[in-house]
């Protein structure tokens, strides 16, 4: 876990709380911090390989919720909806990607595990750094996608957990 938190808090600009921390999020920064470890070809190849992986879930976890929202939206759309029905498949997706979720943190402390200790130092340097630089309040703020309102900016229109951003119900 203080492997992929390190990764977590690796954009200057913003802090967010480690629970909220998105596998999306930790990859698009994974690169930048790879160079800073000086990985070993060792290294650099288990890292390759837990990329690699945590590119593919992340992949099928994409599809699976945009399948999971086309099959939902007919029963939203149609009068009469009772939602705990629908409850059922957002409660599959939540221990699904729970699931994925703990085998992503148990792939990254392998990568942890193989670094050396001048390699876990920095780790941890750049952890507290990174925590002490928390901009916007005691939470932080997360950027904006595409300039637009964000998530949670739609005072709860989402609904179904949705984001109710562009092809949502909230805008």
């Amino acid at each position: 876990m203080l492997f992929t938190t390190a990764l977590a808090f690796a954009c200057p600009s913003f802090a967010v709380p480690v629970m909220e921390m998105r596998a999306e999020d930790l990859l698009a920064m994974a690169a930048e911090f790879r160079k800073e470890l000086n990985l070993n070809a060792n290294q650099a190849t288990l890292w390759q390989q837990t990329e690699s992986r945590t590119r593919a879930v992340l992949r099928e976890r994409k599809s699976r919720r945009e399948r999971m929202q086309a099959a939902l939206r007919p029963a939203l759309d149609g009068k009469d909806v009772e939602l705990r029905e629908l409850a059922g498949g957002v409660d599959a997706e939540a221990a699904a990607s729970a699931a994925e979720e703990k085998q992503l943190r148990a792939w990254w402390l392998d990568v942890n595990d193989a670094l050396d200790e001048t390699q876990r130092k920095q780790v941890a340097v750049f952890l507290a750094e990174q925590m002490q630089r928390v901009e916007g309040g005691e939470r932080g703020e997360r950027p904006k996608e595409g300039g637009g309102p964000g998530r949670g900016e739609h005072k709860g229109k989402g609904g179904m957990g949705g984001q109710g951003g562009p092809g949502g119900r909230g805008g």
